[in-house]
């Protein structure tokens, strides 16, 4: 007859603390620049190594890439470089070797964007003037090239430059049309770009607006894959499969120039939430002192058309 042999105190001990040993954590991406040759003539004396991809990586989460240019920034799908000579910006999909399906949807968003820019480049020179100047799209490796606006995006000016405080009423001015007509600009081409907020408008040296980043535009023939441009910037929230519409760019664009007309966000010193349930009852800032203040309503309660 077999019997089974007691446990022994130790052995139960050796067990829990088997139990106890930490789960170790999941890979996480992690991106790290790779000298570009361009640099070389920076570093004249370093060794081949410094500016190739390594072949063996430390773990699978590693990403590395060839540096085109000086950092700019990440986005959601793309990582954004300041190409050597300084005036041109150029666009790459995130890698994601842990999320294959991500990373595709990065190539297929920067590819979608450079459609649009592609829809609304005439290629005679007579570019839209409010978007940024289209210079090449490579589809190999999916990158995009476009000019560089030196003054960076709306928010970004707006929160972290002294100057803004001081902007007179006629830039402010001339920037709410610029704004407009940017807007107008992607509807007479029939692209509802799905995102506006002032992270999307760029100036450039002289202070000139511009629109940008359609990763999530919608045009004839595209597939719908959008984000949503936040609580300030719609109507209501977006559900699961909700299409967006000219109607919905054109209300974000009354917070916008409601930003450029007062320096801040509607309802600046409430939470998401709040603006939310007041946006959905049509309670709405006061605009009746500003530049701008009826055509900002109009935007808010629908009677800007397309």
């Amino acid at each position: 007859m077999l019997r089974s042999k007691a446990s022994s105190t130790n052995d139960i001990e050796q067990q829990d603390d088997i139990k106890r040993l930490p789960t170790p954590p999941p890979p996480s991406l992690e991106n790290i620049p790779v000298y570009g040759e361009w640099e070389r003539k920076r570093y004249p004396n370093w060794p081949d190594a410094r500016f190739q991809i390594p072949a063996i990586k430390e773990h699978a989460g590693q990403v590395y890439y060839l540096r085109r240019g000086d950092l700019v920034g990440f986005g959601t799908t793309a990582l954004v470089e300041r190409l050597p000579s300084g005036n041109a910006i150029v666009k790459t999909p995130l890698q994601n070797p842990l999320n294959p399906a991500e990373e595709r949807m990065n190539r297929e968003a920067v590819a979608r964007e450079a459609e649009v820019y592609q829809r609304l480049s005439s290629g005679d020179g007579n570019d839209v003037p409010t978007i940024p100047k289209f210079l090449g799209w490579d589809a190999q490796s999916c990158t995009l090239t476009l000019e560089h606006q030196s003054n960076g995006d709306l928010a970004t000016y707006f929160r972290d430059n002294d100057a803004a405080s001081g902007v007179d009423i006629k830039t402010r001015g001339k920037w709410a049309t610029q704004a407009t007509r940017a807007l107008a600009s992607l509807h007479d081409k029939e692209v509802i770009h799905a995102d506006v907020a002032p992270r999307n408008f760029l100036l450039n040296n002289n202070l000139d607006l511009c629109i940008c980043d359609f990763a999530g535009s919608i045009f004839p023939g595209s597939p719908v894959e959008t984000g949503a441009p936040g609580s300030r910037y719609q109507a209501g929230p977006w559900g699961k499969g909700y299409v967006p519409t000219k109607a919905d760019d054109l209300f974000a664009l009354g917070s916008v120039l409601y930003l450029i007309m007062t320096g801040n966000e509607p309802y600046i010193d409430l939470v998401d939430v709040e603006v939310e349930r007041r946006f959905q009852a049509a309670e709405f800032p006061e605009t009746g002192s500003l530049l701008y203040g009826s055509v900002i309503n109009d935007c808010w309660h629908g009677r800007l058309r397309p």
